[in-house]
């Protein structure tokens, strides 16, 4: 009974956490960092057009909401991959372990800008020389099943940004937890808060520069270093919903439905829906309501579960991104 008033307790500061932490009457649009923190990954859960709070079912639950962990049977191992706007890159991969006391979970979440070539006002069409950028975080998570309905997770993480010479850190965590109900053919609530924690300040080599000393009869040339300011990770909050509207041998049905709040944006809406036929083959879509570029995406997969107990699937989307080209997502989840 006391592992239970916990584990209701945790819920209800998920609950009211975003109350305090987002709904301020201030605009703080575009004033965060770390921004491919938003990102989607996992190739099911972007075809239901990012709506996988409350139903995740493997170790990209370290992304979509660390308290699933908990419900997880087996070990997992997922890797994503996909091409992003203009011609940048996404990797992500993460592993989860379920132990007598719990699960444990790991994750990397790699974003890669390729090689760019350096201009200035001299060499408009480049110098020849390249530079590049990068984002990275590393996760470690704990989720705990404390019922056969409740699972409630943390995760810590350390993120970094690299552009060219110059680099910035933080370090953040997330809240999460699952609950499965006893109605609508066991609707699964799920509420994470993500990303709060440290600022990020860039220091590094190419912040020191050289300076010409105005009418300077000499052509005197001064060191300087320019100053950067701290910038907040992007703290957001997540709740959903999802059930099987179908559910049998032949085929089943799931809708799902997030809400999707930070403190950079105005609240954002996902739905997605999942037919699977035969336990084998599903296709899926999703919207995304909102957003500025971001709309449909449409997936579909491939379950071998049948053939291997603990789990192998295979799965891609593409999602409509409005005036970019549309984006193409690839990933493989095992269990273990």
């Amino acid at each position: 009974m006391r592992e239970k008033s916990r584990a209701l307790g945790a819920i209800v500061v998920l609950a009211l956490l975003p109350a305090l932490l987002l709904a301020q009457n201030v605009d703080y649009a575009g004033t965060s960092t770390a921004n491919f923190l938003k990102i989607g990954v996992g190739s099911r859960y972007v075809g239901l057009g990012d709506a996988g709070v409350s139903l995740v079912d493997d170790a990209s639950a370290m992304f979509w909401n660390v308290g699933a962990l908990g419900m997880l049977k087996n070990g997992s191992a997922t890797f994503s991959s996909m091409t992003w706007l203009v011609d940048t890159r996404v990797t992500y991969v993460a592993a989860a372990i379920p132990l007598g006391f719990g699960t444990l979970g790991f994750d990397i979440d790699y974003f890669s800008s390729g090689d760019m070539e350096i201009t200035t006002l001299q060499e408009q069409d480049g110098t020849g020389r390249f530079f590049d950028a990068s984002d990275l975080q590393i996760g470690l998570g704990y989720s705990r099943q404390f019922t056969d309905r409740l699972s409630v997770g943390i995760k810590v993480k350390y993120i970094q940004e690299r552009l060219a010479g110059t680099q910035a850190g933080a370090f953040a965590m997330d809240l999460g937890s699952v609950f499965v109900t006893n109605f609508l053919n066991n609707l699964r609530i799920g509420i994470t808060l993500s990303n709060f924690g440290t600022r990020m300040q860039f220091d590094g080599r190419d912040l020191a520069v050289i300076y010409p000393v105005p009418d300077s009869p000499s052509n005197k040339e001064v060191p300087a270093r320019l100053q950067t300011e701290p910038w907040e990770v992007p703290l957001f909050f997540r709740f959903g919903v999802a059930t099987h509207v179908l559910r049998s041998d032949a085929a089943s049905l799931l809708v799902a439905y997030d809400v999707f709040d930070s403190r950079d944006f105005q609240a954002r809406h996902n739905v997605g829906a999942e037919i699977t036929l035969a336990k084998l083959v599903s296709l899926r879509a999703g919207y995304r309501f909102n957003y500025t570029e971001a709309g449909a995406s449409f997936g579909a997969s491939i379950d071998l579960q049948r053939f291997y107990s603990k789990g192998l699937r295979f799965d891609y989307v593409a999602s409509d991104m409005g005036r970019f080209e549309t984006i193409q997502q690839f990933s493989i989840s095992v269990g273990f």
